[in-house]
């Protein structure tokens, strides 16, 4: 399934790269939109996400999103709010020119590259023994956009934060527990890798398709609705 899912995101981004307008400057793409959206894990959840734009080429992203994680520790769901600011910019804006022996090299903006840093909370929580905790780590995401910024879009990223797994703690050989199961949190990281598809219907309104990969979930395929501002 994941295969199948990567090998369309692949032609669908080649197609799109093909057909971009180089009238489009990779700077015209919008960070300022609000976003519902459906998220498919090992179930079906809902997500929210809004972005504003700073001054420069900063912006800020906010988001919320629940993900229900069936594992062989058991079943539990995990609500997961975080914020980050962001950073764009053309590739040709980042490298102006290449100058080696004479010989100088312009770069066009053939597409966008952004950078985001900030605080991922997320809570666990499960029916079984009343788990319930909190944990908050550094979330980064590093990405790039292309396409047409009035038409269709690709991105491909990386989301480098951690997310901790519920682990399973059995009661000691030949102790007495009060309770015979115990969760908690492993540490170990779980990155994330997506591509994404966006079309834009109009200057105030867009369709996005992603697709990420990671440790706790093979495949989760997240469909949104975008308003622009």
């Amino acid at each position: 399934m994941k295969r199948y899912f990567l090998s369309l995101f692949l032609i669908a981004s080649l197609n799109i790269y093909a057909e971009k307008n180089d009238k489009n400057e990779s700077n015209d793409f919008d960070y300022s939109s609000f976003e519902l959206s459906i998220i498919q894990t090992d179930t079906t959840d809902i997500g929210a996400k809004i972005s504003f734009p700073l001054p420069g080429s900063l912006y800020i992203v906010a988001e919320r999103r629940a993900e229900e994680i069936d594992s062989q520790n058991g079943s539990y769901e995990k609500i997961i709010n975080s914020a980050r600011l962001g950073i764009h910019a053309g590739i040709g804006d980042i490298f102006s020119s290449i100058s080696s022996r004479g010989l100088k090299l312009n770069i066009k903006n053939i597409f966008d590259v952004y950078a985001e840093l900030g605080i991922k909370g997320t809570a666990y929580e499960t029916n079984i023994n009343s788990f319930s905790e909190d944990d908050s780590k550094a979330n980064a995401i590093a990405g790039i956009r292309f396409g047409n910024p009035k038409g269709w879009e690709g991105k491909f990223f990386i989301d480098f934060s951690k997310d901790a797994e519920v682990v399973r703690k059995e009661c000691p050989v030949g102790q007495v527990c009060t309770q015979s199961v115990e969760f908690t949190l492993d540490d170990e990281a779980d990155k994330k890798f997506g591509a994404g598809i966006l079309y834009n219907v109009n200057k105030r309104s867009a369709i996005s398709i992603e697709m990420s990969s990671s440790k706790l979930f093979d495949t989760s395929l997240k469909i949104g609705y975008l308003i622009n501002f």
